[in-house]
This record gives C-alpha cells, sequence and structure tokens, in this order.
C-alpha cells in the first residue's frame, strides 16, 4: 500500500473513532443535562401547586393531580418517565413526571406534576445524523486536503526516488536531485548523495584494479609462458620435460582462469551494456562447425534441431555463452554418447549424458563449483553462462533425468 494512501486511511479511521466517542459523551452529557433540567422545572411546577393548594384556588397547571392523603402517607421525591396516548398524533408520547408529599395548612397533599419531553431515541436519531453529516463532510474535506497537501510535500522525495531508481554507478553525469524544505527529507537527500557518490568512487576504483591486476598478472604469465616454450626445445630430461608440461599446463589454467575472472567482472558490474540483434542459430551453426572434429574424437553423435532465432544481445557475449555450453557437453560426456540441441524462438535446450552430480545442483551455477570427479576445469564455465543470462535478462537452468543433463536457457 502507498503511503499516500496508507495515511489517508488512517486518518479516516481515527475520524470515525474519535467522532464515535465524542458523539457517545455528548448524547451522555445532553440526557443528564436535560433531565436536571427536567427535574429542576417538575419541582418549581409542584411548588407553584402547593401554593396555590395554599391559598385555597383551583390548581390550572396541565398534567396535574393533587389529592390529601394521611397525615402517615410516606414522604419522599418520585422522579420518572411514562407514556400517554396523544389523541390528535395518535401515537403514545413521552412524559417525565415527579410525585411527592407535601403538607399545606396543615394537611397532606399528594402532588403529582408532568412535562413532556422529545424521547431519548430522537435525540439519539439527531445526534447521530448531526455526527454522520459532520463525518462526512469532514472526511471529504479532510482527504482532499490531505491527499494535496501530502502529495505537495513528497513530490522532491517521489521525485528523488525515481531518479534514484535510473541510478548507474557507470554513469558519466552525478545524479540530479531535488531540493524539499522537510527537514527529514533534506537529511535522506544528503546521506543519499553522499551514499552514491561513494559506490560510484569505490565502483570506479574496484574497476581499475581489476583492469590493472588482470594486465598486471597476464604480462607475468605470458613471460613465464615464453619461458616455458623455449625450455621446451632444448635437450632435456624426460623428468624435466614432464615437469616443463606441467608447469605449462598450469599456466595455461591460470591465465584462462585470470581472463574469466576479469570476464566475470565486467558482467558483474555491467560493462557490456550495448546490444544488437544476434542470430543465435547462425553462432550456433559456427560453433559446431569449429568442434565438429572434437566431437567426432569422442565418437559423440551430434543431434541438433535449430530454427531461427533472433535476440537482443552483446555478439562476444552470446558467443562465450554458446561456446561455455558446448563445451561443458563436451567435456562432461562420455564416448560413444550422443548430445541433443534444440533451439527454437523461446528456448535453447542442450541435452548431454553424464553422471549425477556429487554436489547439491544448486551450487551448479556458483565459482569454482567443480565435480570432484572433473578437476580440470576452472569451475568458471556455467557461472559465466548464469552470469550473461542475468544481465540480458533470460532464464537457466538445469534437471537431470535418467541419466541426462538437461541444460536449458529462456529467452522471454
Amino acid at each position: 500500500m502507498k503511503l499516500l494512501y496508507k495515511t489517508t486511511q488512517n486518518f479516516l479511521l481515527a475520524m470515525a473513532i474519535i467522532l464515535s466517542i465524542a458523539g457517545i459523551a455528548l448524547y451522555l452529557l445532553l440526557r443528564q443535562e436535560v433531565t436536571a433540567e427536567i427535574k429542576e422545572q417538575l419541582e418549581l411546577q409542584a411548588d407553584l401547586v402547593a401554593d396555590q393548594v395554599a391559598q385555597g384556588k383551583t390548581v390550572n397547571f396541565p398534567l396535574t393531580t393533587v389529592s390529601e392523603v394521611t397525615a402517615d402517607f410516606p414522604s419522599g421525591k418520585r422522579l420518572g418517565d411514562t407514556l400517554i396516548y396523544d389523541r390528535l398524533q395518535h401515537e403514545n408520547e413521552g412524559y417525565y413526571y415527579l410525585t411527592l408529599v407535601k403538607k399545606v395548612n396543615k394537611r397532606t397533599y399528594q402532588i403529582t406534576v408532568m412535562t413532556s419531553y422529545i424521547g431519548w431515541e430522537r435525540y439519539y436519531k439527531t445526534i447521530f445524523i448531526s455526527f454522520a453529516g459532520v463525518a462526512l463532510w469532514m472526511a471529504f474535506f479532510g482527504v482532499l486536503i490531505n491527499y494535496y497537501s501530502n502529495q505537495k510535500i513528497w513530490r522532491p522525495f517521489f521525485l528523488n526516488l525515481e531518479n534514484l531508481k535510473q541510478f548507474s554507478v557507470r554513469s558519466a553525469q552525478p545524479l540530479q536531485w531535488h531540493d524539499s524544505t522537510i527537514t527529514e527529507f533534506k537529511e535522506l537527500h544528503y546521506s543519499l548523495k553522499d551514499l552514491t557518490e561513494r559506490s560510484r568512487r569505490e565502483y570506479l576504483a574496484l574497476r581499475e584494479f581489476t583492469e590493472n591486476a588482470s594486465h598486471e598478472i597476464q604480462t607475468p604469465l605470458g613471460i613465464i609462458q615464453s619461458k616455458l616454450d623455449r625450455m621446451s626445445q632444448l635437450e632435456v630430461s624426460e623428468e624435466m620435460a614432464r615437469y616443463i608440461v606441467q608447469a605449462k599446463s598450469g599456466v595455461e589454467r591460470l591465465s584462462k582462469m585470470n581472463r574469466n575472472l576479469l570476464l566475470l567482472a565486467k558482467l558483474d558490474n555491467q560493462v557490456y551494456s550495448e546490444k544488437q540483434l544476434v542470430r543465435v542459430d547462425e553462432l550456433l551453426k559456427q560453433h559446431l562447425e569449429q568442434m565438429e572434429e572434437l566431437f567426432s574424437v569422442r565418437n559423440s553423435i551430434l543431434s541438433t534441431e535449430l530454427h531461427p532465432v533472433s535476440v537482443r544481445s552483446d555478439r562476444n557475449l552470446c558467443d562465450i555463452l554458446l561456446s561455455n555450453l558446448l563445451s561443458n557437453a563436451l567435456r562432461y560426456s562420455p564416448s560413444y554418447s550422443e548430445v541433443e540441441i534444440v533451439l527454437n524462438e523461446k528456448r535453447l535446450m542442450i541435452s548431454n549424458p553424464g553422471f549425477a552430480l556429487d554436489f547439491p545442483s544448486e551450487h551448479l551455477f556458483d565459482r569454482f563449483t567443480k565435480s570432484l570427479n572433473h578437476t580440470g576445469g576452472t569451475g568458471l564455465g556455467l557461472a559465466i553462462v548464469h552470469q550473461i543470462c542475468l544481465l540480458n535478462g533470460w532464464a537457466v537452468s538445469h534437471h537431470f533425468h535418467n541419466g541426462i543433463h538437461h541444460f536449458s536457457i529462456d529467452f522471454n
């Protein structure tokens, strides 16, 4: 739920509770005051009746009864209410009555006086209708005022939030901020500005370090490999030749790992942001032609079903993705097996037989994850595939069924 809607909802809820409590309190207070006032009027009327009796006059107060009682009649006052049928309106009307005993000229009289009143249900309806009308008007204008005032107050925040969503540490232009007069928004603005600037500086420093480190490592690796090549051309013993071959293999693995790590760093930093239309089927055919001899050496059969497919991606990354998937299928497929490749507009699927994984399948696309039975690779190929798919918004998945590994990439 949006903040503006939440605050409006809270405002309406609080207003409903406050008006309900105020209405009940007003009803109880009004009832107490009206009852007290009616009692005072009835007592005054009873005194006036007693005065008329004392003067020997005829009592002319309406709804009043005076009767003489014995001297030992219980004294006291009794206030109550009753209903009397109104012949004109043809309905029962509510009346308050006061009955008391008074001594007038040494004689005892019981005096009962009455007065009509509006029924409490009418008071309740009147209060309810009044408060309901006030509540509706307050809700209407309160929501309007709250909505437009909050919209104006929060406008810089939402504009900054939208700019922050589009922010990239790779951008050369600094992030544009919208000023606000609210103290809390100013503090948030300064904090986010400092955070984005520090993130951009750290990104540039990390990118520069990664490129420099890769370059610096590649240079001595090239020198070592060159020296090992020179040494292999000299007359050396069989044991020394074996050591040189092992050293060259280690240097090649280290060089390949260095290139892959640099590629992963660039993918993490989204250096490859430019995309073009790439024909996946044509790239796949080129790779299959180049690797046809390698599959033939292992007596592997290639089964392909390729349809024309075009995707928007960096061509070099798409080339690396296909190369890694095919190399993975070739490396982990046993001899005399069949590798199946299916490509259509929605998906690329490469299936190859092989042994079950000796580690949890959810770690297959993690970096440096390798099977204990195959230690020749760097453990970065599928991690690179995963990062390329993330960069392009594709979904890569793997499942193993009946001795077959199925790798699929969904383009949609």
